[in-house]
């Protein structure tokens, strides 16, 4: 893993090489190993390394070949068999860092290799001879990078914090209204209104000409889409039973060891159990929060019927939670609303004293293998209206009976909703749509992000769009963020070896039918029964969310204050307003207002602006 930072265009060298040192802490967090600085024609970068391949001279970035510097931050996991087209082509390789792998693919190929790589990554590339800048990320948006243009040059980082704030605009309206209705948010937008994020399978193009920057068209060089070709439930098993297989081979190479984190439930035991069979010494870590035993006791149990004894408990105190709190502006850089990064914070924080730079983890799962209950409720309502259109037509008050008495009042309410409206309630942990009408003084429309996506996928049944919704809403934008920002401010690298891309094709093969057949994650609780021994199927678990009824403690009415002077918007007012979620409302008011605590000097615009 790496921290990437750079100008492409006109700066004053000594202004970057400044940057460079007010950075150089967060540059460290995300790459502690090395760190290399070039200068190349309107091209300065800096690259900081954490080593989990090779060695210090194999791999050593920024790299050059030719016309092309390579900066890349992230893990190949098909490096091999790309290596092996590459040398059929008459390449040579110096050494077995995938960096390697990565320039020779993009001077072979150009943009066209982003298609064939296989793992998580941001990428920029400088071509020197057309005077061009390149910017790409991953298909899911695993690891991040952000950019600002200003017309004469563009700035890029892989978090938001390592762009220069000299240049920051002002804070942008809009992204307050979408971070109070989804709690993050979404590419390409940021708090800072000329300040981007590269979105997930995109890559960007710049060129410099006459002293300026012109940005080429954004071009989306993958998608997902639904085949629904797998329906049969023992094919389904299969396919995901031999990606998973790939996936685990793949994704433990590295030079140095690697632990594996290990809540005891569905998706981190079948990484976990498939891990250990490929390595009998692997570490596992467990966190538990005092206020019940059933993490520590299904993941031990687990780790003992698997005859697994190493494995580290970590036990999370009200003192690692406030401390780990305080962190939170630092950790994230920006407004985030998802209480579960304090305690990946600490489970990363143990894993690196624990002398370990790689984990795996189970993140992704849900979403590829429709683990929300979302997906749930939706299956259920589907079915159960399927089943009974044609009686509703002559008994529809038999039919209202046995939906009060199926469906709870909150799910008779999505029955009349319109369909996109449906899903993106279901898509939202936040403010409903239904709920923010009235709620702020504005004519902006936050709900357009999934309009969007929606637009794209007409045809689909509901379960199927709502399936896209998670992949490319929810999934990068929440989870991979959390991930990413949690490992990195500790130095980890972490891999959500679900998110490979076999897996992921595979999982979007099978039908929704076949998914929910059995309820929510059908085919990984098959695999699950298969794989882990009797004894631990009935056992409870707890994941890594912080447990805990004190979130309004931490947004106090001062904070409070604070926000409506500062933004015109009433954060309890709003709460209030919410019909569910509303207690995890308050920490992310509490990461708003420490965020703009922390940029005062930016001006921003009311709500009638």
């Amino acid at each position: 893993m790496c921290g990437i930072l750079g100008n492409f265009g006109h700066i004053e060298r000594q202004d970057f090489l400044d940057h460079i040192k007010e950075c150089s802490y967060l540059m460290t967090r995300r790459g502690p190993d090395q760190t290399n600085f070039i200068d190349i024609e309107n091209f300065y970068a800096v690259h900081s390394r954490l080593i989990v391949q090779g060695n210090i001279e194999d791999g050593t970035q920024p790299i050059i070949y030719r016309n092309i510097v390579l900066l890349f931050n992230g893990n190949l996991y098909n490096k091999e068999s790309l290596k092996a087209e590459l040398k059929s082509l008459g390449y040579v390789f110096k050494g077995v860092s995938d960096t390697e792998v990565v320039i020779l693919s993009i001077y072979h190929w150009g943009n066209d290799a982003f298609s064939k790589f296989n793992g998580f990554f941001s990428v920029v590339y400088f071509n020197s001879d057309k005077k061009t800048l390149t910017l790409a990320r991953d298909r899911l948006g695993q690891k991040p990078l952000y950019y600002l243009s200003n017309g004469q040059s563009v700035f890029f980082g892989s978090t938001e914090a390592l762009v220069p704030k000299k240049y920051y605009g002002r804070i942008r309206k809009e992204s307050l209204i979408d971070f109070i209705t989804f709690g993050f948010l979404p590419a390409p937008n940021t708090m800072i209104e000329n300040l981007k994020s590269v979105e997930p399978g995109n890559i960007i193009n710049f060129s410099f000409t006459e002293g300026k920057v012109i940005s080429g068209e954004t071009h989306a060089y993958w998608q997902p889409i639904i085949s629904n070709d797998i329906e049969n439930p023992k094919t389904a098993i299969e396919l995901i039973s031999n990606a998973l297989e790939h996936s685990m081979k793949e994704g433990m190479e590295a030079s140095i060891d690697v632990a594996c984190l290990f809540s005891g439930g569905v998706d981190s035991s079948l990484i976990f159990s498939n891990a250990r069979s490929k390595n009998n010494s692997l570490c596992a870590f467990t966190a538990d929060f005092g206020e019940s035993d059933d993490a520590d006791d299904r993941s031990i149990s687990l780790a003992t019927a698997l005859g697994h004894d190493n494995h580290i408990v970590k036990d999370i105190a009200q003192t690692d939670v406030d401390s780990s709190l305080n962190l939170t502006s630092k950790i994230c850089e920006s407004p985030f609303d998802d209480t579960s990064i304090i305690p990946s914070n600490i489970v990363f924080s143990s894993v690196k004293e624990a002398g370990y730079s790689v984990a795996l983890t189970g993140d992704g799962a849900d979403e590829l293998f429709c683990g929300y209950s979302s997906f749930g409720n939706l299956y259920k309502l589907e079915r159960f209206l399927d089943k009974k259109f044609d009686f509703l037509l002559r008994h529809p008050g038999k039919i209202f009976q046995g939906l009060l008495s199926k469906f709870k009042r909150y799910d008779l309410e999505r029955i009349f909703m319109k369909e996109n409206d449906l899903l993106i309630d279901l898509s939202c942990n936040g403010f409903k749509k239904r709920e923010w009408k009235s709620l702020i003084d504005s004519d902006y429309d936050p709900f357009h992000y999934l309009n969007i996506i929606l637009k794209d996928l007409d045809g689909l049944r509901p379960l199927d769009k709502l399936r896209i919704l998670n992949l490319k809403f929810k999934l990068p934008y929440q989870m991979l963020y959390k991930v990413d920002r949690a490992s990195m401010y500790n130095s980890v690298e972490a891999r959500p070896l679900f998110l490979n891309n076999k897996i992921v094709d595979a999982a979007l093969s099978i039908s929704s039918s076949v998914m929910l057949a059995e309820g929510q994650k059908t085919i990984l609780k098959k695999i699950y029964q298969n794989q882990i021994p009797h004894s631990g199927w009935s056992l409870p678990k707890t994941g890594f969310g912080w447990k805990t009824d004190n979130y309004q403690n931490i947004y106090s009415k001062k904070a409070n204050h604070y926000m409506l002077n500062k933004t015109g918007i009433d954060g309890l007012s709003l709460l209030k307003s919410r019909k569910r979620h509303h207690k995890r409302g308050y920490y992310g008011l509490f990461s708003l207002v420490s965020w703009l605590r922390n940029h005062e000097n930016l001006k921003v615009p009311s709500m009638g602006d």
